[in-house]
Formats: C-alpha cells, structure tokens, sequence
C-alpha cells in the first residue's frame, strides 16, 4: 500500500508542479491574446516549456503506473491531487484556503486510503 501510494503521490506531484509552472508562466506573460506577440511569448517562457515537459512526463510515468496496476485503484489516487493544488495555491500563489476546503481535501484523502488498502 505505502509504494503504491508513494508512486502515485510522484505521479500527482509532477502533474501539480506542471500545472504550477504554468501558471507561473502565464502570470508573466499576463492577458492572453491571439496575437503573434503573445504567441511568441507564451512559446518562448521557461516556465510553460518547463511545465510542458512536466506534464508529458507525468503522462509517460502514468502510461508505465497502467501498465502495472489496476485502473479501478489507480485513478481513483489521483485525487491526491486536490491536497497538492490547495497546498500549492497557499504557499506558492498565496491564495486563502478556508477550513471547509480542508475538510474536503481531508474526506478525499482518506478515500484514497481506503482505495489503496
């Protein structure tokens, strides 16, 4: 149960940190348009390019988690993503996270207990 939870909680990070580095990205370029210059912006940041190779990375590593273990455990894990975005909302966005949230994030974590048993 532990391994299994530790590899999906890799899985998950590397798609949070890779949605983050895209926020990061987009809050430097600011207003999005469809305009040859922000184009060039949005595929020239570090921080999208970053989060980019994140995100296709974490779909490679989930095509191997597939591979090895059952869909019906698997997918339900990747819940733990709510816990990782409400983490990085508050301490890298600095967004206020109120204890109803916490509550919610709570119920889903223990889901993902149970599911891994």
């Amino acid at each position: 149960m532990i391994k299994l939870l530790l590899l999906m909680l890799l899985q998950t990070a590397m798609l949070v940190f890779g949605q983050v580095f895209l926020k990061l990205g987009m809050q430097q370029i600011g207003p999005f348009s469809w305009t040859s210059e922000c184009i060039l912006h949005v595929v020239t940041n570090v921080w999208l390019i970053m989060g980019l190779v994140l995100l296709i990375a974490a779909n490679v590593y989930w095509l191997w988690l597939l591979n090895r273990f059952p869909f019906s455990v698997i997918y339900p894990l990747t819940s733990m993503g709510f816990m990782l975005g409400m983490l990085a909302g508050m301490l890298i966005f600095h967004e206020t996270v109120d204890w109803i949230q916490w509550l919610g994030v709570c119920l889903v974590i223990g889901g993902c207990l149970l599911i891994a048993k």
